[in-house]
C-alpha cells in the first residue's frame, strides 16, 4: 500500500513539469506502401487507462528503426484534427505516464524516414478515466491532522492521500468535504508568469475547523488553501464547513455564507461575507443549484442564501405553485430546534427533495417538512407542496437521531411527497428509520458490532446507470480505527440486508466519507 502511495505521489511531483514537444512534423497521410515506414504490429485499436498508470506500447518497424524519427500524439476526441494536441513521447517505445486529463483521445503514432521525408501512422482509440474517479473519500483525524484514505476501485485502502500527494495534511480536526465534478475554475501560470484559465474542473474540498484545502479532482493536487481561497480573506477565521452544489460551492465561515461559483468569473476564490445581522447559522445545510437553505437557530426558522442575491432570505414562502413567483408572507412557525436536513439525491444532480424535522421549543411536537430548495432563485426561503409538515408521533425515537441519512431517491427530479425514508443511528451501533409515507418506524434495521459507534449513513442510488447504484453504507469508529460496512436493500423496500457486502479499515477516527461512481455524476 505504500508502495502505492509512493508511486502516485512521485508521478504528481512530475506531471507539473510535463510540456509539450514542439511539433514540426508533416500531417500529410501519404501512401505508406509506396515511400513511407512500415508499421508491422504491437499497437492495438483501444486503449483504456487511469491517469498516473503507465501506458506501455512497443511497435514493431519494419526495416533499420535507427534510420526513423518517432512521435506519439494525443488529440482530445475521437478525431485527429487542428485541435492542439499533446506530444506524449519522441521515441519508438512509448512509456508514459498518463497525465491527460480524463476523456476520450485519438492517439497517434508518426513514424518518419529521416532519408526522404515520408510518413507512417497509426490511430488509435485512448480512453483515459481518473484514479480518483471512483471509490470512498473517508475524512478523518489523526495524530493532530485531518487526511483523506481513498477507497479505489480494486478495494485498495490508499492511506494519507493529502499528504502523500502533497506532501503534508491539514491541520485541524475535520469538519466537511465535498466534491463537485465540473463546477470550478481556477488559473495556471507557466514559467514565465503567462496565465491560462482553466474552465468546468472537478474539485474536491476539505474544511477543517483550522484551514481549507482545494484540490484538483481528477488527481487530488492541491490548488489553493484558506489564505488564497477568498477574494479577501476573513478577518476571522472560523471555518463551519464547506458544500458543493451544481454551479459551484459554499463556504461557512464565522457564522456567514461565502459562495465560490462558476458565473462569477474569478479564479476560484470566495466571494464577500453575505449579511447575517440577528441570525446565527446551523451546521446542518442543505443546497440548490446555486443556493442553500440553512437554519437561524436564533429565531429557530429556515434562512436562504442565493448566489445572486446579497441577503438572506427569510420568511418568504410559496404555498402554490412555484410559477405564480411570489411569497405568501407566511411564517409557517419560528422558535423551532432543528434536529435533521437532508437532501434527497436523483439522477444527474445532487439537488432533490429535501426533507427537514424540526422540534417547536414551546410544545416539544416534532414536525418533518418536505421543500424545494432551488425556488430560493427566486428568493423564497422554502417552497411548500401544501402539506405544511407532518407531525411525528411523540413516541418516534427519530428526534432522538444524532446521525441521518435519507433514502436515495433514483432518477425522478420530482420525486412523490414522503417517498423518502429517513435512516438514522443515535449516536451507537444501531440503524433504524422513519417512514413518513405511513407514519412507522422501523428498529434495528441493521446493527454493528457493540463496541464501534456509527458517524455517518449514506444511500447511494441511481438506476439509470449502466451499472445501476443502489447501496446503503455504514461508516463507524473503533479504537482509534475506522470501519466501512457496505450493504444491499431488500428489493426495492427501504430495509436493508443485513449480510455485509463489502468491508474496509483504516487508521484514525473518521468524520464522514463520500462515495463516488464513475457512471454517475451525483457524489454521495
Amino acid at each position: 500500500m505504500k508502495q502505492i502511495i509512493i508511486y502516485l505521489y512521485a508521478i504528481l511531483l512530475g506531471v507539473s513539469f510535463v510540456g509539450c514537444v514542439e511539433d514540426t512534423g508533416n500531417y500529410d497521410y501519404e501512401d505508406p506502401a509506396v515511400v513511407a515506414p512500415t508499421i508491422k504490429s504491437g499497437i492495438e485499436e483501444n486503449y483504456s487507462v487511469l491517469v498516473l498508470e503507465d501506458l506501455v506500447i512497443d511497435p514493431a518497424i519494419e526495416g533499420d528503426e535507427s534510420l526513423y524519427d518517432y512521435v506519439w500524439y494525443a488529440y482530445p476526441g475521437t478525431i485527429t484534427s487542428s485541435t492542439p494536441s499533446d506530444t506524449l513521447s519522441v521515441t519508438k517505445k512509448l512509456d508514459y505516464t498518463v497525465s491527460l486529463e480524463p476523456g476520450t483521445y485519438q492517439l497517434v503514432f508518426k513514424v518518419t524516414d529521416k532519408t526522404n521525408g515520408t510518413s507512417a501512422f497509426y490511430k488509435s482509440k485512448l480512453v483515459v478515466a481518473s484514479f480518483f474517479s471512483e471509490g470512498y473519500y473517508v475524512l478523518k483525524y489523526e495524530n493532530g491532522y485531518t487526511d483523506v484514505d481513498f477507497v479505489d476501485r480494486n478495494g485498495l485502502v490508499n492511506a494519507n492521500v493529502l499528504k502523500a500527494i502533497n506532501g503534508e495534511s491539514l491541520p485541524g480536526k475535520p469538519i466537511r468535504a465535498t466534491y463537485e465534478y465540473n463546477q470550478y475554475s481556477y488559473y495556471v501560470y507557466d514559467a514565465e508568469g503567462n496565465r491560462t484559465r482553466k474552465n468546468l474542473q472537478p474539485a474536491y474540498m476539505v474544511c477543517t475547523d483550522d484551514d481549507l484545502g482545494i484540490y484538483e479532482g481528477t488527481s487530488m493536487k492541491q490548488l489553493k488553501r484558506w489564505n488564497d481561497a477568498f477574494l479577501e480573506v476573513p478577518a476571522i477565521k472560523k471555518p463551519q464547513g464547506v458544500w458543493a452544489n451544481t454551479s459551484g460551492f459554499m463556504l461557512m465561515n464565522n457564522n456567514a455564507v461565502h459562495f465560490e461559483y462558476i458565473g462569477g468569473g474569478g479564479g476560484g476564490e470566495f466571494g464577500y461575507a453575505y449579511p447575517n445581522e440577528g441570525i446565527k447559522l446551523n451546521s446542518i445545510v442543505a443546497v440548490g443549484s446555486s443556493s442553500c437553505l440553512c437554519y437561524d437557530d436564533n429565531a429557530g426558522e429556515f434562512v436562504g442564501y442565493y448566489v445572486q442575491k446579497h441577503f438572506a432570505i427569510k420568511n418568504a414562502i410559496e404555498s402554490a405553485s412555484p410559477l405564480t413567483l411570489k411569497p405568501v408572507g407566511e411564517v409557517y412557525f419560528t422558535n423551532c430546534d432543528l434536529i435533521y436536513m437532508g437532501v434527497q439525491p436523483y439522477s444527474s444532480t445532487s439537488n432533490g427533495g429535501t426533507y427537514a424535522i424540526v422540534k417547536d421549543r414551546a410544545t416539544g411536537v416534532a414536525s418533518l417538512w418536505i421543500i424545494n430548495v432551488s425556488i430560493m432563485q427566486n428568493y423564497y426561503a422554502m417552497y411548500d407542496n401544501g402539506y405544511r409538515g407532518r407531525t411525528i408521533p411523540e413516541s418516534f425515537d427519530v428526534v432522538n437521531g444524532k446521525v441521518f441519512a435519507i433514502q436515495g431517491y433514483g432518477v425522478l427530479s420530482t420525486p412523490p411527497a414522503y417517498s423518502g425514508v429517513i435512516y438514522y443511528s443515535k449516536g451507537d451501533n444501531v440503524v433504524h428509520y422513519y417512514n413518513p409515507s405511513n407514519q412507522t418506524e422501523k428498529k434495528n434495521v441493521v446493527t454493528i458490532p457493540a463496541d464501534e459507534e456509527i458517524v455517518h449513513l449514506a444511500h447511494s442510488s441511481d438506476p439509470s446507470t449502466v451499472t445501476p447504484v443502489d447501496e446503503f453504507s455504514i461508516l463507524s469508529n473503533k479504537g482509534g480505527n475506522w470501519v466501512l460496512r457496505v450493504y444491499h436493500r431488500e428489493g426495492s423496500t427501504p430495509d436493508i440486508n443485513p449480510t455485509v457486502v463489502k468491508s474496509y479499515t483504516g487508521t484514525g477516527l473518521a468524520k464522514n466519507f463520500i462515495y463516488r461512481n464513475s457512471g454517475t455524476r451525483i457524489t454521495y
